[in-house]
C-alpha cells in the first residue's frame, strides 16, 4: 500500500529546497552585481573610491615653484619657493598637519628655499631629492634640517614608481644621471596619475632633460603640464609638448620678474596648440581638483586663462 502522505511530504521538502536554492542564487547574483559596480575590474585595489578627490594646488609664491598635492591618503609638497613663509603659510591655511612626502626638485633657492620653514614646522616623513651637491647656504641649511630631524632621504632616479593605497600613482621620469654642473637638468620630473587624469611636474627641466625623456620613451602624456623653468624658452621643446599633449598648462612665475618669464615663444607655441594657459603671476594660486574621471580648475584672481 502506497503511503501518499509520505510522498506529499517528500514533494514539499523537495519544493522547499528548490525555492531555497533559487533564493540563494539570486542573493549571490545581486551581491556580485553590487561588487562589480564598486570594482569594475579585478584591479580593485588600484581604483579610487567613489567621492574621493585629488587636489593639486599650484601655490603663488612669486618667482618660484611650490605645489601642494592632497590625495585621499597622502599630503605631498613639491618645492617651497624662495626662502620665506609663503609655502608654509599656505599649507597651514589648508590645515596640513604633516607631509608624507616632500620633493625638492633641485637645489636652486627659488625651489627649496621655502622648504626650510616647512621642514622646521611640519612633520615630514620623507624627502625626495636629486642628490646633487650645491654650495649655497640655503642648500646647506636644507640638508642640515633633513639630518637633524631624521627624515628619510631618497635620491630620486628615473624609473622609480610609487602606487599609493588611495589609487594615486607617482612616477619619477627624470633625472637619470644628474650632474651638479647642470642643476636645472638635474630636476626631478614627476608624473602623478589618478584614474584617467594625470599631472606632469617638471621643476626647471630644460630641453636636454626633455630630450632624454623622449629618447627613453617615458610615459609623458598628461592632462595637466607644469611648464618647465617658469615658462622659459629653454624648456617645452615642440616634440616634448607633443608627447605630453596636455589639455592645460600651468606656468609658475612672479609678476614682472626680471627674467621675462614666461617667454613669448612659449606662450605663442601654447596658443597655436590651442592649450589653455594658467599663470600664477596673473591668476594667483591655481587649484586643480579631480575625481579621476574629470577635473575642474579654480584660481584666486578673476582673470580668464589665455
Amino acid at each position: 500500500m502506497i503511503n501518499r502522505r509520505s510522498e506529499k511530504e517528500a514533494r514539499i521538502t523537495k519544493r522547499s529546497l528548490t525555492i531555497f536554492l533559487v533564493a540563494l542564487l539570486i542573493f549571490a547574483l545581486v551581491n556580485l552585481l553590487e561588487l562589480s559596480d564598486l570594482f569594475p575590474s579585478n584591479e580593485a585595489a588600484n581604483i579610487h573610491t567613489r567621492g574621493q578627490y585629488v587636489e593639486v594646488h599650484f601655490i603663488d609664491v612669486g618667482q618660484g615653484d611650490s605645489i601642494y598635492i592632497k590625495t585621499p591618503a597622502q599630503d605631498i609638497l613639491i618645492d617651497g619657493g624662495d626662502r620665506g613663509s609663503a609655502a608654509l603659510d599656505y599649507l597651514l591655511s589648508q590645515n596640513v598637519k604633516d607631509l608624507e612626502l616632500v620633493i625638492g626638485t633641485h637645489p636652486h633657492a627659488d625651489h627649496i628655499g621655502g622648504l626650510i620653514e616647512v621642514l622646521e614646522t611640519i612633520p615630514v616623513r620623507e624627502v625626495m631629492d636629486p642628490g646633487v651637491v650645491h654650495t649655497s647656504k640655503t642648500f646647506e641649511d636644507y640638508l642640515v634640517l633633513i639630518d637633524e630631524k631624521d627624515i628619510d632621504f631618497t635620491a630620486a632616479r628615473a624609473g622609480m614608481k610609487r602606487t599609493f593605497e588611495d589609487g594615486t600613482v607617482l612616477e619619477i621620469l627624470s633625472p637619470d644621471s644628474p650632474s651638479e654642473d647642470d642643476l636645472n637638468n638635474a630636476s626631478i620630473v614627476a608624473r602623478l596619475t589618478y584614474g584617467k587624469v594625470s599631472f606632469l611636474f617638471t621643476g626647471d627641466a630644460e630641453i636636454p632633460s626633455e630630450n632624454a625623456m623622449l629618447d627613453a620613451m617615458s610615459p609623458l602624456r598628461s592632462t595637466i603640464l607644469k611648464a618647465g623653468h617658469h615658462g622659459s624658452s629653454t624648456s617645452t621643446v615642440d616634440a616634448f609638448l607633443e608627447a605630453v599633449s596636455p589639455e592645460a598648462v600651468v606656468i609658475m612665475c612672479g609678476a614682472d620678474n626680471s627674467y621675462g618669464h614666461p617667454h613669448r615663444e612659449v606662450l605663442e607655441k601654447l596658443e597655436d596648440a590651442d592649450i589653455k594657459v594658467f599663470r600664477t603671476d596673473i591668476h594667483g594660486t591655481i587649484i586643480v581638483s579631480t575625481d579621476g574621471k574629470s577635473y575642474g580648475i579654480s584660481y584666486d584672481k578673476s582673470v580668464e586663462p589665455n
